[in-house]
């Protein structure tokens, strides 16, 4: 009785999800045609707050649902961006595709090789990698990579797979599921993402927490066909 009760603990501890720490981090990735953008992305248990730098608006993934949170003239208005996928007229309406964005996604990885090179990324060891990769055109571009198994970025990284399928609906793009499968979570990746600092630090808890009600998308557009 004890015995079966012990193993069935052990089994327990060594399969739980572990706890996500407190974290930040923050990098430059390519936007396209918006250029290199600065961002900062914190988070706490299972919320990941996103803030770009020269934005007065951030994002914010809660309860697994992502808002939106602007601030115009002193008025702070929150929006529950998973409405726009129930609204009519919704797939017209989605986020620009990579092309009309000027942002080349990996669409296929046709291989992810170690060089047997280490290189330090924002106080954080990775390994060299070459990735080739296929586009949705069909092109096949290579990068060079440095991917770490550091646990800070592995969080972030699981946490941002999170927010893409709860934005879009959609799976995140080949190269994120690799790479959480792998157990790797990139520092760089060619020119178009780079790590520059890591910390354990998320900022006060308020900074998790909805600054207002989200606002009735439904029902303004309701208004609006009236």
């Amino acid at each position: 009785m004890i015995r079966p009760l012990i193993n069935g603990m052990l089994t327990a501890l060594i399969t739980a999800t572990p706890l996500l720490a407190d974290g930040r981090v923050t990098f430059t990735a390519d936007a396209g045609d918006a250029g290199q953008m600065n961002m900062t992305e914190r988070w706490t248990g299972n919320a990941l707050r996103t803030d770009i730098e020269g934005m007065d608006a951030y994002m914010l993934l809660r309860d697994e649902s992502v808002y939106s949170i602007i601030s115009m003239a002193g008025q702070i208005t929150v929006m529950d961006l998973g409405q726009l996928k129930d609204m009519p007229g919704a797939s017209a309406s989605r986020s620009p595709s990579q092309s009309e964005a000027g942002v080349v996604f990996p669409d296929e990885i046709a291989s992810l090789n170690a060089l047997g090179e280490t290189r330090e990324i924002a106080g954080v060891e990775g390994e060299v990698h070459d990735v080739a990769w296929r586009d949705a055109a069909g092109e096949v571009r290579t990068d060079t990579a440095v991917l770490t198994d550091d646990p800070r970025l592995l969080e972030h990284q699981s946490l941002k797979m999170q927010l893409i399928e709860a934005i879009s609906g959609e799976a995140p793009n080949p190269l994120l599921v690799e790479l959480d499968d792998r157990g790797l979570a990139a520092l760089s990746f060619g020119d178009r993402f780079t790590v520059t600092e890591v910390g354990s630090d998320a900022g006060p808890a308020g900074d998790f927490e909805l600054p207002a009600e989200p606002i009735d998308l439904g029902g303004i557009m309701n208004m609006g066909n009236q």
